[in-house]
């Protein structure tokens, strides 16, 4: 005999059993129905990429990516880890079959090799929004409205999108006095600030790249600035006053500041913070990283940025583009922790139930007829032969009515609706059962 296998999930992933499951579907069509309004097509490509096409051929290239040995092939090949770099890949390859700009959303699942924890999975579902071809800083304000507007229709109020620039990171080899080379390594670890606190990013910066402690000084300094986005504006300003890329971003981010106003984002919901570095390389102006302020631990919930010569790498000209990913799953886990989903019932909005066999034929033409119709109908299948059973069968599956078509209903040409939720009962005509419902329904 066959040894039994245990039915346990690898580390780092989760199955989503049918309330899990409708409820994140209901999160992608509400995200779906924003990116819309917003003006974005759709786009898919496959979840395996050329391992080069992911890591840009960079040796040093720090994601744990998911490499494939396929059996007979030399072709090195990974599953993404993000829909950006395969974006980048598609623009280059369709450029003369693309218009730009080009306004673009995907949503599906990326792969990481990360330590599981809370919310964090080693394979999640993106949600991505992005704009190529557009080097105005209203494509970036646009992309964080966009957050607002899809973190506020799945009813979330109390989040922010965390804004910084990567020009104004970029400068700080020359205001800290460390080497440009290390540049790299010190964005990565001040990038956990936000979830590591300061003395383990001190601890770092010291230990990995291995900066002076007057260079680890003035970051710190760097990371104090605090304020309203006014008030950091202005120090940015004293800081880098003269002309230069440092300088362009403390503008870009005062420009940003206006669109975003009149955009109508609320200021509760967005700062300039200039912890926010984005580990990925990739980055060449603004950035953003969103928190859910009861669940910080949770991490970002929707990040991105600027990323005008990701697409160069493909041996094409230079292509301005904007924008970034909602993380479906971190934003499950916040949604359930407070209770934001809404009371979804099961799959069908009437089940048919099967009790007596000599109506079992009529009660199949009934369902036929309600599903045509456009009224979602479950036929009861299963082994409970009762009426109690059935009905019990009905409550846990949360199914609003139940219709009931036994020996009396069909002698008398009726059906008895069940109306579970306010538990009254009433008596149709069967030919009237399809009006009765829609109008109940309202479909």
């Amino acid at each position: 005999m066959a040894k039994s296998i245990e039915p346990k999930l690898a580390s780092g992933f989760r199955d989503y059993l049918p309330q899990d499951a409708t409820a994140r579907e209901w999160m992608i069509e509400t995200i779906k129905a924003v990116f819309k309004r917003f003006g974005f097509a759709p786009l898919d490509t496959p979840g395996v990429e050329r391992e080069e096409i992911l890591t840009g051929g960079d040796a040093n290239f720090k994601k744990q990516i998911f490499k494939l040995s396929l059996a007979g092939q030399d072709e090195k090949t990974a599953l993404r880890f993000d829909l950006t770099v395969p974006l980048a890949r598609v623009v280059a390859g369709y450029s003369s079959e693309i218009s730009k700009p080009f306004k673009r959303y995907q949503v599906g699942s990326v792969w990481r090799g990360e330590r599981a924890q809370a919310g964090r999975y080693r394979e999640f579902l993106q949600f991505d929004a992005d704009i190529v071809g557009a080097s105005s800083i209203a494509a970036d304000a646009e992309f964080i409205s966009l957050v607002y507007e899809a973190l506020s229709a799945l009813g979330l109020k109390k989040f922010i999108i965390r804004v910084n620039n990567r020009k104004i990171l970029n400068a700080l080899p020359e205001s800290a006095n460390f080497p440009k080379a290390k540049t790299g390594d010190v964005l990565r670890i001040m990038d956990k600030l936000d979830k590591s606190g300061w003395k383990s990013v001190e601890a770092e910066l010291v230990s990995g790249p291995k900066l002076k402690k007057e260079s680890v000084a003035r970051i710190k300094e760097f990371l104090n600035i605090k304020g309203t986005n006014g008030e950091i504006l202005g120090s940015l300003i004293e800081i880098f006053g003269k002309a230069g890329a440092s300088r362009d971003g403390v503008d870009e981010l005062a420009r940003l500041r206006a669109n975003i106003e009149a955009l109508g984002v609320p200021d509760g919901n967005w700062k300039i913070d200039l912890s926010v570095a984005r580990g990925l390389g990739y980055y060449t102006g603004m950035v953003f990283e969103t928190v859910v302020n009861e669940y910080p631990d949770l991490g970002s919930v929707a990040s991105g940025g600027r990323y005008d010569d990701l697409v160069s790498r493909f041996g094409t000209a230079s292509i301005p583009a904007t924008g970034g990913s909602i993380g479906v799953d971190r934003l499950f886990v916040a949604l359930e922790k407070l209770k934001l989903f809404p009371n979804f019932s099961a799959n069908a909005s009437v089940l048919l139930l099967n009790f007596d066999d000599e109506s079992e034929m009529i009660c199949e033409s009934l369902a036929t007829d309600l599903r045509q119709g456009g009224i979602s109908t479950e036929f009861y299948l299963g082994q409970e032969k009762t009426l109690r059973g059935q009905l019990a069968y009905a409550a846990k599956g949360n199914y609003p009515f139940v219709i009931i078509l036994g020996s009396d209903e069909r002698k008398k040409e009726t059906v008895q609706v069940k109306n579970m939720r306010e538990r009254t009962q009433e008596e149709i005509e069967k030919d009237d059962i399809l009006e009765y419902l829609k109008n109940i329904l309202n479909c």
